[in-house]
């Protein structure tokens, strides 16, 4: 008989050189187990979601589903029949009964992705759904038992959540450092993704990796190579194939005698097409909330 698949470990997601993101790991080791609930830190990009899978993918409850929810990309008046679900006949368009983001993963791992955005009406709600470990669907009576990890992250200041809330999703608190505090990390990264691609990558091309900031963290660096490979025809990323921010940020900017400004509407350009124009995530990569980044889409006059 074929031997028996080991179930996965954290070193089969996350490797770094780093020694802040070792302690990191060597924390999240000892809490994967315990099943208690997590809050993720971190800036736009650094990889929250890949952790929450990472988390999920290695613990107990691995066979169950892991469920996401964006909270910044559901409007508030349609969160609760996405969370909960709704009975047929709850309202005009309601045909038949739909399972709730807390039903499908029931057994599982719910992970509430910028748990920040969510009103207060709705973090009460939440709330109630932890407490109790039930909930009932919208239009129903007969309450439904809740029995999942909850998962959190957050990019932004905590001072939103009710402290309630937060005592309960912070049991454990995990900050994801920025790329640019583990520029070792980066050429593994850098490899990795190239690899996905089938190129290569020059060393002139990988040390510009290596120096440019990462405003956007590792999802940046990600859509950097991929964009690289998209336009470079040999099989190996050179400087050429690098945008003007990362092979030469202030000389190309210098030449064209930008404002401060002009390059910032550029590289706001710049992350909206590669995200194609979705700006929830846009935001996230910029570092910004969704409500900055369309005031600064008016003011560039940015389509």
């Amino acid at each position: 008989m074929p031997a028996a698949k080991r179930p996965p470990e954290l070193k089969d997601f996350v490797r770094t050189k780093n020694d802040s993101m070792r302690m990191l790991l060597q924390t999240v080791e000892k809490v994967i187990e315990p099943d208690v609930n997590i809050l993720l830190l971190g800036e736009s990009g650094v990889g929250k979601d890949y952790f929450a899978e990472a988390i999920h993918a290695c613990g107990k409850r691995r066979e169950k589903p892991l469920v996401r929810i964006d909270c910044a990309a559901i409007p508030a008046d349609l969160f609760e029949a996405e969370i909960f679900g709704f009975e047929k006949g709850t309202f005009t368009d309601a045909v038949a009964r739909k399972v709730g983001k807390l039903e499908m993963a029931q057994g599982g791992t719910i992970y509430f992705d910028a748990v920040t955005a969510l009103t207060t009406n709705l973090q009460a709600k939440l709330l109630r759904a932890f407490q109790e470990k039930r909930f009932t669907r919208l239009g129903g009576h007969d309450s439904v038992a809740f029995d999942s990890r909850i998962i959190s992250s957050s990019s932004t200041t905590l001072e939103s959540l009710r402290d309630d809330l937060l005592y309960r999703i912070n049991v454990v608190s995990l900050t994801i450092p920025p790329l640019r505090e583990r520029r070792e990390d980066i050429p593994q990264l850098a490899r990795a993704f190239v690899a996905r691609r089938k190129h290569g990558i020059d060393d002139a091309a990988m040390q510009l990796l290596v120096e440019h900031r990462w405003p956007g963290n590792v999802r940046e660096l990600r859509n950097v190579i991929d964009r690289a490979v998209l336009l470079e025809e040999s099989d190996g990323i050179t400087p050429k194939s690098l945008p003007p921010l990362v092979s030469d940020p202030v000389e190309s900017a210098a030449e064209l005698h930008w404002t401060l400004e002009q390059l910032e509407a550029r590289y706001i350009r710049e992350i909206l097409r590669q995200t194609r124009s979705n700006y929830s995530r846009a935001a996230e990569i910029l570092g910004i909330n969704r409500k900055t980044l369309l005031e600064k889409r008016r003011k560039y006059g940015i389509e």
